[in-house]
């Protein structure tokens, strides 16, 4: 039962994160969209016959099941040190799913032939705030 829960509480965060990227990326007329995203970078770096559109579903299948196990990491981090799920773990959780987001578009953007043409700089910021949104929006059903 609690695995089930846990992968509720990373599709959950999931959703929410999506649903603010998608937000700013219409307020701001820039491109934040993460599935989208990812299935441009597979489309350009790949070398296997492997050509998903835009709105392909791999994008979407790729993003969530990155935050299913994330959301996983983190409950096996909670049973193995022996911490409570609460406010503090979670934001700090946030922080660092945030920097590893960095560090993970940084490095796809880096290894692809033509990285989409988007505001870097923006959309590091926006990923990192969208991470604590994914940490929070987990954090409701995991207490």
């Amino acid at each position: 039962m609690e695995l089930i829960l846990v992968i509720i509480a990373g599709i959950t965060g999931t959703v929410l994160m999506t649903g603010f990227s998608l937000l700013l990326s219409r307020l701001r007329s820039k491109q934040f969209r993460e599935p989208r995203l990812l299935n441009i970078i597979l489309r350009r770096s790949t070398h296997e016959p492997m050509n998903p559109s835009n709105d392909s579903i791999l994008g979407w299948v790729v993003h969530f099941s990155i935050g299913v196990i994330l959301m996983t990491l983190f409950y096996m981090f909670h049973i193995i040190f022996l911490f409570s799920i609460s406010s503090l773990s979670i934001i700090i959780f946030g922080l660092i799913t945030g920097g590893l987001a960095i560090i993970s578009w940084q490095l796809m953007f880096y290894i692809s032939r033509r990285p989409p043409e988007i505001d870097f700089r923006e959309f590091y910021v926006q990923i990192f705030i969208a991470h604590l949104i994914f940490a929070m929006g987990a954090f409701v059903l995991m207490i």
